[in-house]
């Protein structure tokens, strides 16, 4: 039930599609920058990720800051399978930086969408982040 509902809001926004080459990353890691705008240091934010629909069996992304060092990981996911990887407070207002390693298969993630935790507002806090791969990048 929660993949059909966080699915069927990953439809309902733009979402933030990985079109690099898969192969071009750079194990092992493969380490994926993702850029996200935040809106206040004291709002509270989570990184939605996608497990690529193929290619890998299990994979967990890690998510990491250069200061703040790890932030938060996911449970290993399937083939499709998504999750909300918790990054707290503490980011300042404008555009953020932090990174995605891949562990247990070198694939970047098919998609990463920023989250405002914890938000009562009517948009339920669904926005595209931009995510930079091997100097590619994503945008929604």
């Amino acid at each position: 039930m929660k993949r059909f509902i966080l699915t069927a809001c990953l439809a309902l926004a733009n979402p933030a599609h990985a079109d690099t080459d898969p192969r071009s990353c750079t194990p092992p890691g493969c380490r994926t920058t993702v850029l996200f705008a935040s809106t206040s240091d004291s709002r509270s934010y989570g990184l939605l990720v996608a497990a690529p629909e193929a290619g890998c069996d299990r994979v967990r992304f890690r998510i990491e800051h250069d200061r703040a060092g790890v932030l938060g990981q996911s449970p290993p996911l399937a083939p499709g399978e998504l999750a909300v990887i918790r990054l707290g407070q503490g980011f300042p207002q404008g555009e953020n930086l932090v990174t995605i390693a891949s562990i247990g298969c070198d694939m970047p993630p098919a998609e990463a969408r920023r989250v405002i935790l914890a938000n009562s507002g009517h948009d339920h806090s669904w926005r595209a982040g931009r995510v930079l791969n091997s100097g590619s990048e994503l945008s929604g």
